[in-house]
């Protein structure tokens, strides 16, 4: 116990030297750290790092700092109620700046992450004592984690610097690479993923990913870069070869056990639940800091069972104010009863359903979209030509993950549409708003990044 006791206590220093990691000097610690990836425990240590930054810190944490809030406020599903909030209430006005400590926080907190998937990625595949199995699983863990983080940073900001090892001096000195760049490294790094991942089997619990958070992965990517043929192939590949199903009961879907979760961070600590029902859930009238926009409540259809079960309202003598409640719990309970999903069943569902329709099979558009809209109690939709088909499917997609990772916002850039909707709900909305600004404090320590965004 006590040789496993100071292994482990070799993670931290690991974990501190990625402090400000694009412009880091060596870890005087170097020669240590690599003893961290000759034991399987010890480099789960550091993924447990990982999963606790993006639970906590990272965007995609429930916190006010993540992008389910941030995001949600920024585009159209959350109307912001403080003025003592100055940082949400910049991205509920679209004046985000490049001094804001959010965009620091969005930026650091993603590249400190990126940097432990880098140190995992050279450790374990220079370990002379882990299996070829475990350094498999933690290699293709490694992989998809380093791929998702870059995702992100680049639908945030457009232009970012890849970042594939823990070489400082390389680091300080990097630029933006073009949008298509990125993602080409993003698939290349998904795949590696996927194909390492598909071996190793269940862990028996969904609190980290595997060959089938790869391969959803893989299908969002394939979507955003409108290679309808490849999301289509990957998200039908999870709907009939993977261990899930939708679940029949809408109240069931965010509960620990949803059959349709295909990857959710763990708590903290037993009898924890998510962050997202600390956030969201509202217990006095008026409600302290957000409500769920009038926009987005009045495009719920009648007898939506979503608006049922995922919309909760609080009144005073008054008004009534509605809030997300797709998390139920806040606080502690006897046993955790909910944990953060990052992937579930439904995203590849609407994701073969929108490449389904895109490549013109109409048919098999539809009944992937009325799949959900079942689950919901709406009938299913009637025959309809293409694009109107495409608008049945976004629509579907904005009930379906409001208040979810951003879903929203970035659906409606994807698809083109952000400037004609949100600059009709959105007053200071401008067509720039598309990107957030790179940080200032980024810019002033590497002018390779430069140019700033347009219009900061």
């Amino acid at each position: 116990m006590k040789t496993y006791l100071k292994k482990l206590l070799l993670i931290f220093p690991l974990l501190v030297s990625c402090e400000d990691f694009l412009d880091l000097s060596p870890p005087k610690n170097q020669l240590v750290g690599e003893h961290v990836f000759e034991e399987a425990a010890t480099v789960d240590g550091v993924f447990a790092h990982i999963y606790t930054g993006l639970r906590e810190s990272a965007f995609t944490a429930g916190t006010g700092s993540g992008i389910s809030y941030a995001l949600g406020h920024y585009a159209d599903e959350l109307d912001h109620l403080s003025e003592n909030q100055p940082v949400t209430r910049n991205f509920y006005n679209n004046s985000v700046l490049p001094g804001d400590s959010s965009v620091d926080g969005l930026w650091n907190s993603s590249y400190k992450l990126i940097y432990d998937c880098n140190s995992i990625l050279e450790g374990v595949e220079n370990s002379s004592s882990l299996s070829q199995m475990e350094k498999d699983r933690f290699m293709g863990e490694a992989f998809f984690l380093r791929a998702f983080l870059h995702f992100y940073l680049v639908n945030l900001f457009g232009d970012i610097p890849y970042v594939d090892n823990t070489d400082y001096r390389a680091n300080l000195k990097l630029s933006g690479m073009e949008r298509d760049a990125v993602y080409e490294r993003i698939l290349e790094d998904a795949r590696k993923a996927r194909e390492l991942l598909a071996n190793q089997g269940s862990l028996g619990n969904q609190f980290r990913p595997d060959q089938w958070t790869a391969t959803t992965f893989l299908a969002r990517v394939y979507l955003y870069m409108e290679n309808w043929e490849s999301a289509r192939e990957e998200a039908e590949y999870v709907i009939s070869e993977g261990p899930f199903l939708l679940e029949e009961e809408l109240e069931s879907v965010f509960l620990k056990d949803s059959q349709e979760t295909l990857w959710h961070l763990g708590a903290g600590a037993p009898g924890e639940n998510t962050e997202e029902g600390n956030t969201f859930i509202a217990f006095n009238a008026p409600p302290r800091y957000t409500a769920l926009s009038n926009a987005l409540l009045d495009s719920f259809e009648a007898g939506d069972g979503r608006y049922v079960h995922w919309v909760g309202s609080i009144s005073d003598d008054s008004q009534t104010w509605y809030f997300p409640f797709k998390y139920r719990y806040n606080g502690l309970t006897d046993e955790t009863m909910e944990y953060s999903i990052l992937f579930r069943l439904a995203e590849p569902y609407l994701i073969s359903a929108e490449a389904h329709a895109q490549l013109g099979a109409l048919v098999e558009g539809s009944y992937y979209v009325n799949k959900v809209r079942e689950r919901a109690d709406l009938p299913p939709l009637p025959m309809m030509e293409r694009d109107d088909l495409l608008g049945a499917i976004y629509h579907e997609r904005r009930i379906e993950f409001f208040s979810e990772q951003g879903h929203r916002f970035f659906d409606l850039k994807r698809t083109g549409r952000a400037n004609g909707i949100l600059s009709m709900t959105k007053p200071y909305w401008d067509g720039t708003d598309i990107l957030l600004p790179l940080p200032e404090n980024e810019l002033l320590k590497n002018p390779n990044l430069l140019p700033q965004n347009e219009g900061y």
